[in-house]
């Protein structure tokens, strides 16, 4: 295909990588000059955690899914996941189906989890009417400007990720539709499978018990990541009234402890979130933007929105 040119999506801080079309940007020429460039923009993807395609004719979710195999992505099963999606394609789900005026903290996908997705596609089909960015952090950056008691503290002691499914439950998703099966005996098995535990209770609640570290070494650049999720699942996350509600009831979807069973701080909570929210990148989408994120190197959020808005992603096991 024609050039393109490459600048830095976030030029203040060098993350991100911007791709634009110089000539043709039909869906063949993407399709050509995806799968001559794989390797390198693999390199790229290590050096910048991110790379954003756009202005090529990407017109829907077939089109997006037939480019993401050009970049040899193979799909990860959300067998496990946390977010609610709804399956459009083969292999492609919306982003997240939580409501429009509620923001999603910054996070590694899957990182309550002993395997997760290494790279995130995402990809624009309709932009929201105002807000609705991905946001995103550097995890290398975070864990850099986290204060070092912290650091120290979750390197001692890692994270217990706790999950309920009540019975009726009115909040989170139903652990069938969160591990894709009717059955008791096979929703245990893969529960063992991903090196969790799981109890039931009387009522026919489950508790879903994980235990994970809060840091990762990248298997290319041995780059050591911040990669976990506790301030995201524990209730402080939650508004006040909200937390008070949900714990009255039992009715907490998830929340988290120190894997020996330790309470978290909430003032170490809200130094992370702090440091978290300080690393923050934004930009807006367009539409047909494609976004390719290698999930350790970096963190993805979305902000809240108002209109409608169609963002759709594939998880890869690449």
């Amino acid at each position: 295909m024609s050039a393109v040119t490459c600048v830095p999506l976030f030029a203040q801080t060098g993350d991100g990588l911007l791709i634009t079309p110089q000539g043709d940007a039909g869906l063949p020429a993407l399709h050509a000059y995806l799968a001559d460039q794989q390797t390198h923009l693999h390199r790229l993807m290590l050096e910048h955690g991110a790379i954003l395609l756009r202005g090529f004719e990407v017109r829907d979710a077939a089109d997006f899914h037939s480019s993401v195999k050009q970049l040899g992505a193979r799909p990860f099963e959300y067998v496990g996941g946390n977010s609610p999606r709804t399956r459009v394609a083969p292999d492609v789900y919306s982003s997240t189906d939580y409501p429009a005026s509620a923001a999603i903290s910054l996070h590694n996908e899957m990182s309550y989890l002993p395997q997760w997705p290494r790279r995130l596609f995402f990809y624009s089909q309709l932009p929201a009417m105002t807000g609705g960015q991905t946001s995103l952090a550097n995890s290398r950056a975070v864990l850099n400007a986290m204060p070092d008691s912290v650091v120290q503290k979750l390197r001692d002691k890692g994270v217990h990720y706790i999950r309920h499914f009540q019975p009726g439950l009115l909040v989170g998703k139903s652990w069938q539709a969160t591990y894709q099966t009717e059955d008791r005996d096979e929703l245990e098995s893969i529960v063992r499978a991903q090196g969790s535990t799981c109890t039931w209770k009387a009522d026919g609640a489950l508790r879903v018990s994980t235990r994970c570290d809060a840091f990762a070494s990248h298997p290319e650049t041995g780059a050591q990541v911040w990669f976990n999720q506790a301030e995201q699942w524990h209730p402080s996350a939650l508004p006040d009234k909200l937390r008070s509600l949900f714990a009255a009831r039992g009715m907490l979807a998830h929340e988290c402890e120190f894997a020996d069973g330790e309470p978290m701080d909430e003032q170490m909570l809200a130094q992370m979130r702090q440091v978290i929210n300080a690393s923050k990148l934004l930009f807006d989408w367009q539409k047909n933007d494609v976004l390719m994120l290698d999930n350790l190197l970096m963190m993805h959020g979305r902000e809240a929105f108002s209109g409608s808005r169609t963002t759709l992603a594939y998880l890869s096991s690449t």
